[in-house]
């Protein structure tokens, strides 16, 4: 099956949701037994690690 993968980017000020969506997210993936399929980057070590992902080089 090649589904061509889906990438978004989230951008907002602070206290938009941004968090609150990546978790809704995270947990659909988590739901339906698929989280191996999503990946979450940050440009930023410490948004990374907000939202337990990787950062962007």
């Amino acid at each position: 099956n090649d589904v061509p993968p889906l990438r978004m980017v989230l951008y907002g000020e602070g206290g938009t949701g941004k968090s609150r969506v990546i978790q809704t997210i995270t947990e659909a993936f988590a739901a339906r037994g698929v989280s191996h399929m999503l990946m979450k980057a940050a440009y930023t070590g410490v948004a990374a690690s907000l939202v337990d992902g990787k950062t962007t080089h």
